[in-house]
């Protein structure tokens, strides 16, 4: 942890070299994507418009995390968020959380990555083993609804390369900013300092966007303001008129998909797979070698998790090469197939009501 260090990096050499010890030991493409952070965070005649972030990093306050490709599930990444969570009041007032996940080519339009956000902050709110904070309504249509985790308020900010026109959301890669609730406690409407870091930031916006600022930006609990759609703004300014896609635990909508490489050993997926907050169970069932399963449906949602051996399985005509960590999950009445591997195939079921 650096919080309390009291430093302060006031040009772009000085930030390198004093993260350059702490990220050694992160791969070529994490290093590159940090590198490219500061450079556009420190402009010195392109102003970014955050100025919390840039104050941030230059004081040593932001924490980092490196989302590699293997971590499918995002299992790591809720373990870092979850540290960060705990002791996030130490790093200082103008901290944040910056996830940077390791470039894709299969993911290039807004659509697909505005679809992977909402995938990363339903499955973290999986992870999450703290209630849902009490004074945080839980539907996010409320103007006072943030996404939260381990019982923190935050707010949230995704940056990807296909933001072109709205360069204030641009990154040179896949990018999440969790700003814990508690940063802005002094910044609103009703204070001289929030009124102050407004002017400042929509001054920026307007000049380093391309386009105005979305009309969907607004003081949080504002009438008629929603915090998830500030979360991920397009490169226009049309009305959002799609429902939230966060999903409480107990009313997640399943969402027909092959994970490979989701991992996790027996235990913690039965875990994981067992309801939230109420009875219920899981089954392990086992196939023979080359057993096969004729097409079918069931009229429940189902999770399965293959803890064992290899499947392939067939989902609507489009066959799936499947193996030990694999995880599939079934939408009610989706038409699928099953054959066991060589090796015979162990895996674990959970039926959703």
């Amino acid at each position: 942890m650096r919080g309390g260090l009291g430093i302060r990096l006031e040009i772009l050499e000085d930030v390198e070299r004093y993260y350059e010890n702490i990220f050694s030991d992160q791969d070529d493409w994490a290093k590159d994507q940090f590198r490219k952070f500061c450079h556009d965070l420190l402009s010195g005649t392109d102003p970014f418009p955050c100025v919390l972030g840039v104050q941030g990093l230059k004081m040593g306050e932001l924490e980092f995390a490196f989302v590699s490709k293997s971590d499918q599930n995002y299992r790591n990444l809720a373990i870092e968020l979850k540290k960060y969570a705990k002791t996030s009041r130490m790093y200082g007032r103008n901290t944040s959380f910056v996830a940077f996940f390791e470039p894709d080519v299969n993911v290039d339009s807004l659509e697909r990555y505005e679809k992977r956000f909402w995938d990363v902050l339903n499955q973290l709110h999986h992870f999450d083993d703290h209630p849902w904070p009490k004074d945080i309504p839980e539907h996010p249509d409320d103007a006072l609804w943030e996404f939260s985790f381990m019982g923190e308020p935050m707010f949230v900010v995704c940056n990807t390369p296909a933001h072109q026109k709205r360069r204030s959301r641009h990154a040179n890669t896949f990018m999440i900013t969790f700003q814990p609730r508690w940063v802005f406690e002094d910044i609103n409407g009703n204070t001289k300092r929030g009124r102050h870091i407004q002017d400042i930031v929509r001054s920026h916006l307007h000049s380093y966007d391309e386009v105005l600022p979305h009309p969907s930006l607004k003081w949080y609990g504002e009438q008629g303001s929603h915090e998830w759609k500030q979360y991920f703004l397009y490169d226009h300014n049309e009305p959002v008129e799609m429902k939230c896609p966060f999903h409480m635990k107990g009313e997640e909508h399943m969402e027909t998909k092959v994970q490979q490489n989701f991992g996790g050993k027996m235990p913690q997926v039965i875990e994981e797979l067992l309801p939230k907050g109420k009875t219920g169970s899981v089954e392990v069932q086992r196939d023979l070698p080359y057993k096969a399963h004729k097409q079918h449906t069931h009229p429940n949602d189902e999770v399965l998790h293959i803890v064992a051996g290899s499947l392939t399985f067939t989902i609507d005509d489009v066959e799936y090469k499947c193996s030990e960590g694999d995880r599939i999950s079934l939408q009610k009445n989706s038409l699928h197939s099953s054959v066991a591997g060589p090796d015979g195939c162990t895996y674990i079921i959970s039926v959703l009501d």
